[in-house]
């Protein structure tokens, strides 16, 4: 089965899955202290979403035009990729 041209995450938040960058597992993330730099100066940025009902699981950075953009997501990292190759 081929990719799916979006992705819909949560809160009817959605992007084109040729500008996601990257999944990643948000407690893998947020125990560097890069990672912790990075999201901070994406804060001050104005450039986080949260997406997330509930606690968070996954980040998902997007590209952007003019800069990227984090989001937040309660979905697992796997449930993304799942969605994303059309398996959901």
């Amino acid at each position: 089965m081929s990719k799916r041209p979006y992705l819909f995450i949560e809160n009817g938040e959605g992007m084109r899955v040729r500008d996601v960058i990257g999944i990643f597992d948000v407690d893998a993330v947020t125990c560097s202290e890069a990672t912790k730099k990075c999201l901070k100066n994406a804060q001050d940025a104005l450039r986080i979403v949260n997406a997330a009902n509930d606690l968070p699981k996954s980040v998902i950075i997007k590209q952007e035009a003019y800069g990227d953009r984090i989001y937040f997501s309660g979905l697992s990292s796997e449930s993304i990729i799942k969605r994303i190759n059309g398996h959901d």
